[in-house]
């Protein structure tokens, strides 16, 4: 039976992808590197220091702290100026944390933009757990990040749902043994399913409410 739902953020609970290249690619301007948004692709789900550091290698630039500090502020900038919920992103969460699901929060990204992106959406209380990625070792697509949250629940990884939009991620709750859904959000239904072979692919996050309602009634 499922019992716990573990979401990704960026690209599952918040529509952010656009406005974190606009930031991120801000901030490599400032710097002499004229990025663009396929330079970030490979990278996303990785973390911040992947995320960043990769579209900054291709221009000859190497990480460093201050390129997620200020990308980070760029953003908050922005999230200011924009509804970054999707559209049945506050139903879905609310629905299930009535239903008595155990819910996690486990992010790639670091605890700043963690906090921006969930006090924009007013979600920061209904979650059980909150991890980011800087309070693993190794970042998806190891599956680090999906066992400690299972861990912080107190579930077994068979008893979890994760919930996904980036090939680092579906890879990273694979290797984890969880049970695992592709939101079509960032990446198309073809490429998800040609390339990391989801369990289950939804074009939007309510469709998991059915979902794991089908599977624990055909487990019952």
């Amino acid at each position: 039976m499922i019992k716990a739902v573990l979401f990704d953020m960026d690209g599952v609970l918040v529509d952010s992808e656009e406005l974190t290249y606009v930031a991120a690619i801000e901030m490599l301007k400032e710097r002499g590197a004229d990025a663009c948004k396929e330079d970030f692709l490979p990278f996303i789900g990785s973390g911040d220091v992947a995320y960043l550091g990769g579209a900054a290698g291709v221009h000859g630039l190497k990480y460093d702290r201050s390129m997620s500090d200020i990308t980070y502020a760029k953003y908050e900038k922005l999230v200011q100026q924009h509804d970054i919920a999707y559209k049945n992103t506050v139903k879905t969460v609310n629905e299930l944390k009535e239903a008595g699901y155990k819910l996690a929060v486990c992010t790639s990204s670091d605890l700043v933009k963690m906090n921006i992106n969930l006090k924009a959406i007013g979600l920061h209380d209904k979650f059980d757990a909150l991890i980011n990625g800087r309070d693993i070792v190794k970042n998806k697509p190891a599956p680090d990040i999906y066992l400690k949250g299972a861990e912080m629940l107190g579930v077994s990884a068979s008893e979890c749902l994760v919930v996904e939009d980036a090939k680092n991620g579906i890879l990273a709750a694979k290797a984890a043994g969880m049970h695992n859904v592709a939101l079509t959000t960032t990446f198309s239904r073809e490429e998800l399913e040609t390339t990391v072979s989801p369990e289950y692919i939804c074009d939007d996050i309510y469709g998991i409410i059915k979902l794991i309602y089908q599977y624990n009634t055909k487990q019952g």
